[in-house]
C-alpha cells in the first residue's frame, strides 16, 4: 500500500507538471499550444473519469481520483468562461489522471489477488 501512496504521489506532481509546462509554453512562446477540440477532449475526459470510477480507482485510488476529478471540473470552468484552450489542456490532465487512477485500481485488485493466490497455495503446501 504503501508503494501505491508513493506512486499516486508522483502521478499528482506529473499532472502538476504537464499543466504547468503547457501554460508555461503559451507564456514563453506568446501564442497557445495546438489543443485539439475542447469538446472531444471534455468528453473523453468524463469518459475516463467514469471508467475509473466504475474499476473501483475512488476507494484503490483516491488521490488520482480526486486529481482527475478537480482538472476536469477546471476544464468544464474554462469552457464556461470562454475559454476553449484552456479547456482542452485541463481535460486531457484530468483523463490522464482517471487514466492512472484505473491503471492503480487495477494493479491493487491484482496484488490482492495474488496475495490469496500465495495465502491459499501455501495453506496446502503447494511451494516447493
Amino acid at each position: 500500500m504503501q508503494a501505491l501512496r508513493r506512486v499516486t504521489a508522483v502521478a499528482a506532481l506529473v499532472s502538476s507538471a504537464l499543466t504547468a509546462s503547457a501554460l508555461g509554453a503559451c507564456a514563453s512562446s506568446g501564442t497557445f499550444p495546438m489543443t485539439g477540440d475542447p469538446n472531444a477532449s471534455l468528453h473523453t475526459a468524463e469518459r475516463a473519469v467514469a471508467d475509473a470510477q466504475a474499476a473501483g480507482a475512488d476507494s484503490l485510488a483516491a488521490e488520482a481520483m480526486t486529481s482527475a476529478r478537480q482538472n476536469l471540473t477546471s476544464a468544464q470552468e474554462y469552457m464556461k468562461s470562454g475559454k476553449p484552450d484552456h479547456a482542452a489542456i485541463k481535460a486531457r490532465v484530468a483523463a490522464a489522471d482517471a487514466t492512472y487512477a484505473k491503471a492503480a485500481a487495477a494493479r491493487a485488485v491484482a496484488e490482492r489477488e495474488r496475495t490469496s493466490a500465495q495465502a491459499a497455495l501455501d495453506a496446502v503446501g503447494g511451494n516447493p
